[in-house]
């Protein structure tokens, strides 16, 4: 016969188990990434710890144009962008947030280093606009929205920027 001791035991040692399996499975969900590089500010390159390589398109964000060919130059603030994206999270371990991928077989997330969100850094401080284009159902735009207009009012960025061009606008201009 088990007494009350025994049974509260293993109450308390099952509890215990689904805490830990449900832990386990927040990992599972919320798997960590190696940032390799970000090619421009708004698309970045990721090893998994399977060491697969992701290519992550930051959602909700359109950053200034890099060209990719020798003889083309950049958008303004182009470089800088890139940059500031790279400073912030080339080489350290970061958690996404998938949404959906775009055209190009791109993962469309958002990155987040120590539970910040990193595209939304990235507007906060100029560095890129809202996205424009087709809205993905499950994200919510309207935090990114108010951070630009705060970074616009406070002229950060592309913001300071006299004759600013939309990444968007930059494309159009100078499509082959």
């Amino acid at each position: 016969m088990l007494t009350n001791n025994t049974l509260s035991l293993f109450r308390h040692v099952f509890i215990l188990q689904i805490l830990l399996m449900c832990f386990q499975i927040q990992a599972v969900e919320n798997p960590s990434y190696k940032v390799i590089n970000c090619h421009d500010g708004d698309t970045c390159k990721l090893r998994s710890t399977d060491n697969l390589i992701l290519k992550i398109r930051l959602i909700g964000i359109d950053a200034p144009e890099v060209s990719n060919r020798k003889n083309k130059d950049n958008q303004q603030y182009g470089k800088e962008s890139t940059d500031y994206l790279n400073n912030l999270i080339k080489n350290k371990t970061v958690q996404l947030k998938n949404y959906a991928s775009d055209a190009y077989g791109r993962n469309l997330s958002e990155i987040f280093l120590n539970k910040e969100n990193i595209n939304l850094k990235m507007i906060e401080n100029g560095m890129a606009e809202v996205y424009k284009g087709k809205k993905e159902k499950e994200f919510n735009i309207d935090f990114y929205i108010e951070a630009e207009k705060k970074a616009q009012k406070n002229k950060l960025g592309i913001w300071s920027l006299k004759n600013y061009q939309s990444p968007k606008d930059y494309r159009n201009s100078h499509k082959n």
